[in-house]
C-alpha cells in the first residue's frame, strides 16, 4: 500500500525492465509514456524535478510494481549519496564473489563445442584508472576472455566497482547502471587518495589497505 501511494503521488514514474527504463507516468507531460530513456537521463532529470520514482518490473509484475530504494537515492546529495556509494561498493564486492563462484572457477564457453573452467584474475592500474578481468583456463592457463573497466576523468576510481564492471564484461553480462553512475564521494575518509593543495578532490576511494 505504501509503495502504491508513492507511485500514485509521484509526478513522474519510470519503469525498469531488464536494463532499460521506460516512461510509466508523467503529470508534467515532458516524457513519453512507453518511451525508452537512459539511466543517465533519469538521474539528470531527477535533479531538476521533484517526486520522481523508478519501479522495477517485467511483463509479469507490471500490474503490481514495487518501488526501489537504491535508485531513488542515487541523485541525492550529502549523507544519502555517501551511504548510497558505500552500498554500491558492497554490492560490487558481493557481485564479484558470486560471479567467481566462490573460488570454484567459472564456466566459459570458448566455442560452440567447448567449455573451459576458468579462474578469474584481476589486474588493476590505479595510475591509468583501469581494471582488467581475465578469464584463464584452469588447465591451460590460456586467456579465454577479458573485460576492461576504466574510470572517467571526472569520476573517483574504485577498484571494487571496477572489478565488478570488468568481470561482467568478460562474461558477456549486462553492467548495472548503478555501477556506471555511482554518486561521487563527498567526504574524505581514512585510506582515500586525494589531490589538490587547497580544495581536496578524492580520486581513489578503494581503501583496500585499511581493510574496507
Amino acid at each position: 500500500m505504501e509503495n502504491k501511494l508513492l507511485i500514485d503521488n509521484a509526478r513522474t514514474v519510470f519503469e525498469k525492465k531488464g536494463g532499460n527504463y521506460f516512461g510509466y507516468k508523467s503529470n508534467l507531460g515532458d516524457i513519453v509514456i512507453g518511451g525508452s530513456y537512459s539511466y543517465r537521463f533519469i538521474v539528470h532529470y531527477a535533479k531538476t524535478n521533484q517526486d520522481v520514482v523508478i519501479i522495477p518490473g517485467d511483463v509479469n509484475t507490471v500490474t503490481t510494481p514495487v518501488c526501489t530504494t537504491l535508485e531513488e537515492r542515487l541523485w541525492k546529495p550529502g549523507a544519502q549519496a555517501k551511504a548510497c556509494r558505500d552500498e554500491i561498493v558492497e554490492q560490487a564486492k558481493a557481485d564479484v564473489e558470486k560471479l567467481s563462484n566462490y573460488g570454484d572457477g567459472v564456466r566459459y564457453e570458448t566455442d560452440v563445442f567447448t567449455k573451459a573452467t576458468c579462474n578469474v584474475e584481476f589486474v588493476a592500474n590505479r595510475d591509468r584508472r583501469i581494471v582488467v578481468a581475465l578469464l584463464k583456463g584452469v588447465r591451460t592457463g590460456n586467456v579465454y576472455a577479458r573485460g576492461i573497466a576504466k574510470a572517467a576523468p571526472a569520476d573517483c576510481f574504485n577498484v571494487h566497482i571496477g572489478k565488478a564492471i570488468a568481470l561482467r564484461r568478460a562474461l558477456g553480462l549486462a553492467v548495472p547502471d548503478e555501477y556506471l553512475n555511482a554518486p561521487q564521494p563527498t567526504d574524505v575518509r581514512v585510506g582515500d587518495v586525494v589531490r589538490g593543495k587547497y580544495g581536496l578532490e578524492i580520486i581513489d576511494d578503494s581503501r583496500e589497505e585499511v581493510g574496507e
